[in-house]
């Protein structure tokens, strides 16, 4: 298994984000769809302030019909057409990794496109200072694949996923041989020092060596303690052996040099350097590493930098030439306009709290007395704003009832209306009603020239990065400090990813796919930009670390670091999935 840069898109979980694209329609409703990455995070399509924490609360989400058909992709299935837009957008993340390498000269392996099996492959090499491509073929001949030089381009099997693999500066398998000789050494040098210890020092002795958690709560006190241990029976390894080797040299008589066997004395000293020798084997090898600079790891921080950076660069100018193309040469990009509150958008339910209150289309435009729900963003991130706002208010009221200020239907006058809310066993309000946008229009705006159209594209950018940052934020203080989804947010993994952009296809609306590709484009350099092990973020995290404390971080470790990230973002993605299943079914 060799070091590699990866694309983890559709394995991470993230907050709902809203995905700046509709379509102009008749009547006033807004077409718009939510979008996140490596989970694409979705909701119902109206907002139900419902009865119970489990419920999803989000913005409203419709379907988006065809206004101008894309031959190119019509003929193509949904679901396959949805793929293929995934797999685009992680080809461009990793093609920054992959540039960024070789424009500083780092060996490569392999660019892959997908995860899994291998679909088709081509090698790279240099014969005579021409570039030759030859086929992979994994069954004929998997050892010598493995050993060539050169580059491969392989399209694997999943394309939800992606990668570039740089050779290792090690060798893993001597390594791993290595490592487990010593662990085998620390168990029998374990038993020998726990053979006269008494309950207490065995039961920590057993808690240090196999209890990662006991570790972390003692704050690595257990795991110095038994180090401690270890260098005290080593220092009386090593004493024991300089007597036993003394002792036997003076109590052996003049004609013991002449036997041909061994005695006890023998036994005794050859048992002391045995256990002084385990001990010593128990310590933890030394890697050899390989010096060549061509390799990643013996880059430079900046090279390096550059080169993790390079995925989340491309991905955000992919989002930027899309949005570029729009304003420039497409219809342009569509900017949906909302008057202040939100909308109940369904005929409210026998059942419900605010039965006989609230009708159908009434705006609401303050809670509990607060005269304005308006938020400081604008478009649909300042409309979601709104009803998370609302959502948040109503769930948050401790006592009594709730008091809206609404406008019913198309009056101009306001009024303020109480409703009594019903309450779940965490004691969070409801009032059983589907909140929607107070949408009025859509406009498409184009560019009047070539500064007007890079102005416009990047607010465009900024405005969707910095919102899906914001929900990505909201929701990881959220599941750290106990508090949930935020109000107006919901989960899903690749299936729900793929189903999304199933529906965007099927619509063969060349803007929304364009759309769709940009926003997902924004939430992979969002997602792998976070701080965490196995992401870039997270791998940028310690080359600054190393280039902050001078000096290189033990590489094994940070392999460990992140193995262990990536084995629990594969659990979250499954989990996702199952979500995604089930909500299907």
């Amino acid at each position: 298994m060799k070091s590699q840069v990866a694309a983890v898109l559709l394995t991470v979980a993230s907050a709902s984000t809203t995905l700046a694209f509709q379509s102009p329609i008749n009547n006033n409703h807004v077409k718009t769809s939510i979008y996140s990455p490596a989970s694409v995070a979705h909701a119902p399509k109206q907002h139900h302030v419902s009865q119970t924490r489990k419920s999803k609360l989000s913005t409203t989400t419709t379907e988006l019909h065809s206004i101008a058909p894309a031959a190119a992709l019509s003929a193509v299935g949904s679901p396959l057409g949805s793929i293929a837009v995934l797999a685009f957008v992680i080809l461009v993340h990793e093609a920054g990794h992959f540039i960024a390498a070789r424009s500083f000269g780092i060996e490569v392996d392999e660019f892959s496109v997908g995860v899994g099996p291998r679909i088709v492959g081509v090698r790279r090499k240099l014969v005579d200072s021409e570039y030759v491509f030859d086929r992979i073929d994994d069954a004929a001949e998997p050892q010598q694949n493995q050993d060539d030089d050169g580059i491969e381009f392989s399209l694997r099997a999943i394309p939800l996923g992606g990668y570039v693999r740089f050779p290792e500066n090690y060798n893993r398998t001597l390594a791993f041989e290595m490592e487990d000789a010593a662990r085998r050494a620390r168990n029998k040098a374990r038993s020998l020092r726990i053979e006269n210890s008494n309950a207490v020092e065995k039961a920590l002795e057993n808690m240090a060596a196999y209890s990662f958690i006991f570790n972390v709560f003692s704050l690595g006190l257990l795991k110095k303690w038994q180090s401690k241990r270890v260098e005290d029976q080593l220092k009386e390894a090593e004493e024991e052996a300089l007597v036993t080797k003394a002792t036997t040299v003076t109590k052996k008589p003049w004609w013991g040099a002449l036997s041909l066997g061994k005695g006890d004395d023998d036994t005794t000293s050859d048992e002391s350097l045995s256990t002084l020798e385990l001990i010593k084997s128990a310590k933890a090898p030394d890697v050899e590493y390989d010096a060549n600079p061509d390799l990643l790891q013996n880059r430079p921080a900046y090279q390096r930098a550059v080169v993790l950076s390079g995925g989340v660069v491309f991905n955000i100018l992919l989002a930027f030439a899309c949005y570029f193309g729009e304003l420039t040469v497409g219809r342009g990009l569509p900017e949906p306009i909302f008057n202040p509150g939100v909308v109940v958008s369904q005929t409210v339910s026998n059942d419900s709290p605010a039965f006989g209150v609230l009708k159908k289309g009434d705006v609401i435009l303050g809670v509990n007395e607060v005269s304005s729900i308006s938020s400081s963003k604008r478009g649909i991130w300042g409309s979601q704003e709104q009803i998370s706002n609302v959502i948040s208010t109503i769930r948050e009221t401790q006592n009594g009832d709730i008091k809206l200020t609404i406008v019913h239907g198309m009056d101009s006058a306001t009024g303020v209306v109480s409703v009594s809310p019903k309450r779940n066993l965490d004691g969070q309000a409801s009032i059983g009603v589907m909140l929607g946008p107070n949408y009025v229009k859509t406009e498409m705006v184009r560019a009047s020239n070539v500064v007007d159209a890079v102005t416009k594209a990047g607010s465009a950018v900024y405005d969707i990065t910095s919102a899906t940052a914001g929900s990505i934020t909201k929701l990881l203080v959220g599941v750290l400090f106990g508090k949930g989804l935020p109000a107006g947010a919901s989960m899903s993994g690749p299936i729900g990813v793929v189903k999304a952009g199933a529906d965007v296809v099927s619509s063969s609306d060349l803007a929304a796919i364009v759309a769709f590709a940009a926003s997902i484009s924004v939430n992979l350099a969002v997602i792998n930009s976070l701080p965490l092990p196995a992401l870039d973020g997270g791998q940028l995290v310690f080359v600054l670390a190393e280039a902050a404390a001078g000096r290189k971080i033990d590489q094994q470790l940070q392999e460990s670091i992140n193995a262990g990230a990536l084995t629990i973002l594969l659990f979250v993605s499954i989990g996702t999935a199952i979500g995604d299943v089930r909500s299907i079914f």
